[in-house]
């Protein structure tokens, strides 16, 4: 076993970082932990079998207000017993901005516990654990023998290259990006149907040519279907399978000469092309960005714009605002993800409070007679400053979980992340390898997105 800067056992219990500061009068806030490697459930190889990886990186960062004086990671076996301890450290920014570091490798396989503990200068205290194992290393024909299983997708709409793509990460950490479609220019409200093997997204062409693209999520090819050819921009779609119908929402490209947003009902093939309710005096924050539609004959919309939610009936004479069931001018919402049998709306929120914004999971029931705006507090860059806010955030309702993605430092890579609603800690699911940028925070590469963790779609 070996860490590559041991600490001596006997001093485990005064490893700490510490720089000589001031408690923060009030402040009861514990550091934010952020768990950059390893994920949990990371495999690696005895050290001794000739196979790689044999060591497990670890890194781990506190943000806090104040300044963090404590960092310590320690590893112990199934059975409870201390295997190893390290400390490594980088200040910056005043001393509020702690990393820890290492690689770990041992030549007894088995599951092992990585606790991670920071304190601040108030001692209020964060911790939490990563689960690693190490196996014995196969022979070349098992190994040749053992298929990698893909354990997590992502489709994305790759702005800086107009196109649509899969990514597949597989069971040993490895990823492969597969291009489906290209010539889809910043492609939204991306959406897939793994049990219908497709893949939808609107786009806004040159010449405000909107289109819905129909794409195989897992041989790639597309079929496009024109939905408007002048004054509006594509804005969100939704299909309901059942009925074979698609609804979308389009937003006035000028404002100034079409002042008006429009709801539309066609048919999957593209015919039947239907206007269901427009919303007059439109600004780009009544746009609808999402829409979730009921898988029934008579299905209910819900929808969401910047500050409102609405349950529309398709099949209704009522107007879009009239379907308004929540509205607030202090949170702005994000997304959403409906929990239809609990008759419940989750939604991301975010608000400032003073200088600082802080993003929250909401919900709120169908009616929108009982609202909580902050169910739990997100931890990634939490609380955050201008120029490092989260982009593009989305809800895992099933595994209670909230992704989004961050800029690199240098502002040349695209970061997805994600933290549990009961863990304060976040994890690292993938780093874009390009540049995707030309400097400017908002010019991600990631126009939109949508993950899957069940329901793998299999690949050619």
């Amino acid at each position: 076993m070996k860490i590559l800067k041991l600490l001596f056992v006997f001093a485990i219990s005064i490893l700490l970082v510490a720089c000589k500061t001031e408690p923060l009068e009030g402040d009861d806030e514990a550091p934010l932990i952020e768990i950059i490697k390893p994920n949990d459930n990371s495999i690696f190889y005895t050290s001794d079998s000739g196979f790689s990886p044999n060591s497990i990186e670890i890194h781990a960062r506190a943000t806090d207000n104040n300044a963090v004086v404590f960092g310590i990671f320690t590893i112990t076996d199934a059975d409870g017993n201390l295997v190893d301890a390290d400390v490594e450290s980088n200040f910056s920014e005043n001393n509020t901005i702690l990393d820890l570091t290492a690689n770990f490798s041992i030549d007894t396989p088995g599951f092992y516990t990585i606790k991670f503990l920071f304190r601040d200068a108030n001692d209020n205290n964060a911790s939490t654990t990563r689960t690693i194992q190490c196996v014995v290393g196969e022979s070349e024909e098992e190994e040749e023998e053992e298929e990698l299983a893909i354990v997590f997708q992502l489709f994305f709409s790759d702005r800086q290259y107009a196109s649509i793509n899969r990514l597949d990460i597989y069971n040993d950490g490895t990823s492969k990006e597969t291009i489906l479609s290209k010539d889809v220019t910043k492609g939204k409200s991306l959406m897939v149907y793994p049990e219908f093997n497709e893949l939808l997204v609107g786009s806004t062409e040159s010449g405000l040519d909107a289109n819905i693209t129909s794409v195989n999520p897992s041989e790639g090819g597309r079929e496009i279907m024109s939905v408007s050819t002048s004054n509006y921009l594509f804005s969100a779609l939704a299909k309901n399978q059942t009925e074979q119908e698609i609804y979308y929402f389009l937003e006035g490209a000028d404002l100034t000469k079409v002042g008006r947003h429009g709801l539309y009902k066609m048919n999957a093939d593209g015919t039947n092309k239907t206007l269901l309710a427009q919303i007059e005096n439109a600004t780009r924050a009544n746009a609808i960005k999402k829409i979730w539609v009921q898988e029934t004959e008579n299905p209910l919309l819900i929808m969401h714009d910047r500050h409102a939610l609405y349950t529309y009936n398709p099949v209704s004479s009522s107007s879009l605002q009239g379907s308004t069931i929540f509205t607030t001018d202090g949170h702005e919402i994000h997304d959403i993800a409906v929990d239809l049998p609990n008759k419940t709306i989750y939604m991301i929120l975010s608000y400032n409070r003073g200088s600082q914004r802080y993003y929250t999971v909401g919900t709120s029931n169908l009616e929108g007679t009982e609202t909580n705006l902050n169910v739990v507090e997100i931890a990634g860059n939490h609380p955050t400053t201008s120029d490092i806010l989260p982009h593009r955030m989305k809800l895992d309702l099933k595994n209670q979980m909230v992704y989004w993605f961050a800029q690199s430092d240098d502002l040349q890579k695209s970061i997805l992340k994600r933290a549990s609603f009961n863990d304060t800690s976040i994890q690292t699911v993938w780093e874009t390898n390009t540049c995707i940028c030309v400097g400017e925070v908002e010019d991600i590469r990631v126009e939109d997105y949508y993950i899957i963790t069940e329901s793998i779609i299999v690949t050619n």
